[in-house]
């Protein structure tokens, strides 16, 4: 990489904190069957709420590496565990000051807009409720789909 390529380099977080929002696909297939890797745009704005148990939050737990993953659980202390839809683990407790983003919207190639907020807050619900049976089904499914 060039140095004129780094100098013009922003992380999410530089993207976020100056313009309040922003619009990528991902990697990956934790968020399925919301989101699909490399296909779905994914609309993610600054905190602008307090976080709530069924968010999708963009959070960095080292430097360069972005986790887009639901809040499943909050913690007394404050922290906040988090899991892909489409996962049967937990990822390791979070603090709110990793969290720099939250999704939105995702834009389907159809040009159907999902809005987190209204169309998808108790299906979303569903996958916190529901995480522990989830998990189960998950592991019995790749368990037996190796045979």
């Amino acid at each position: 990489m060039s140095s004129k390529t780094a100098e013009n380099t922003k992380t999410f977080e530089e993207i976020i904190a100056n313009d309040g929002e922003l619009f990528f696909t991902n990697e990956g297939c934790s968020m399925l069957p919301l989101i699909h890797a490399k296909r779905d745009i994914l609309h993610i704005v600054k905190l602008d709420k307090e976080l709530e148990l069924g968010d999708v939050v963009l959070y960095s737990d080292k430097p360069h590496h972005y986790v887009l993953h639901r809040i499943i659980k909050i913690k007394k202390d404050g922290r906040l565990i988090c899991a892909g839809d489409n996962n049967y683990w937990k990822d390791k407790p979070i603090v709110k000051e990793m969290v720099f983003g939250r999704l939105k919207e995702v834009t389907y190639p159809d040009g159907k807009t999902v809005n987190l907020d209204k169309d998808y807050k108790e299906e979303g619900m569903k996958y916190v409720r529901f995480f522990a049976w989830k998990a189960f089904r998950l592991r019995l499914k790749r368990l037996f789909s190796k045979k």
